[in-house]
């Protein structure tokens, strides 16, 4: 196919989540031809962002049936936009809003996806990104898990709030959906800069901080001493995944410091802890 004129990337949820930092990403690599990215929400589409004949527009939905964003693609569909359903393996294709469907992992047994996320970003990048994200993804493989143990012991209950900017940001808003989801505790997340103008007032409890080396408040974050930061290091396009990869492997841990199994359905994982 021709190169596109624009490329769409939009979901909700952790999918939304996924499709912004797969923008990130793509801005991220300077190798690349110069094309506008834009990442939003599902709902975006048609109402703040319009698609055209010559867009290439993804669409993320693990189990291939979220209603907002099968419309978005509908809508791009029917302007003209070629279309891609990111989606897990296994899903009803019953749909005829895609003309192309990007296999990700298979289904999640469980709600908190997780490895749909990770793989998701690994589709659309190493699709975009051929060659620089199939390098950085092969890397990822060579890093084992960590010792629960000690991460239970950094987790403690868990914070009231996460911050980080850029794709800190949109880690904290994954991270605190996780925690959400897996240990059932209400977690906040704000932008670096966002959270100095309110926010930091009506936090009491445990901070966390996804840091970045362009993070401008570093400093007045560092002053507030974080009960956790995680580092991202580096400048290539995907330096934030292990970070994404350790929030969930916290959110975890914090889930099983509160007595929640976050592997069985939810009423009878707060149940039976």
């Amino acid at each position: 196919r021709e190169a596109p004129k624009r490329i769409f990337l939009f979901g909700a949820g952790s999918s939304h989540h996924a499709a912004k930092l797969c923008g990130y990403a793509l801005l991220r690599d300077k190798t690349r031809v110069r094309i506008p990215v834009i990442s939003c929400s599902s709902q975006q589409i048609g109402r703040e962002f319009f698609p055209t004949r010559g867009d290439w527009a993804f669409g993320f939905t693990h189990r291939g049936r979220t209603d907002s964003t099968l419309k978005a693609l509908e809508l791009c569909r029917r302007e003209g936009a070629f279309t891609v359903l990111v989606a897990g393996k296994g899903v009803d294709l019953s749909s005829s809003y895609q003309d192309l469907y990007l296999m990700t992992c298979p289904q999640e047994v469980v709600e908190p996806h997780t490895v749909a996320v990770t793989s998701a970003i690994c589709a659309v990048t190493t699709l975009l990104l051929p060659a620089r994200a199939a390098e950085e993804w092969d890397a990822l493989t060579s890093v084992g898990d960590p010792n629960l143990e000690v991460l239970c012991r950094r987790a403690g209950q868990g914070p009231e709030a996460i911050i980080g900017e850029w794709e800190g940001q949109w880690l904290a808003k994954e991270g605190a959906l996780k925690l959400m989801e897996m240990a059932k505790l209400p977690v906040r997340s704000f932008g670096s800069e966002e959270y100095f103008h309110g926010p930091r007032f009506s936090v009491r409890g445990d901070l966390w901080h996804i840091r970045m080396p362009e993070d401008t408040r570093i400093e007045d974050i560092t002053r507030l001493r974080p009960t956790h930061t995680i580092d991202i290091y580096g400048g290539s396009p995907l330096a934030w995944v292990p970070a994404l990869i350790e929030l969930q492997w916290l959110s975890l841990a914090v889930a099983l410091n509160r007595g929640v199994n976050p592997d069985l359905p939810e009423a009878e994982g707060l149940a039976r802890g």
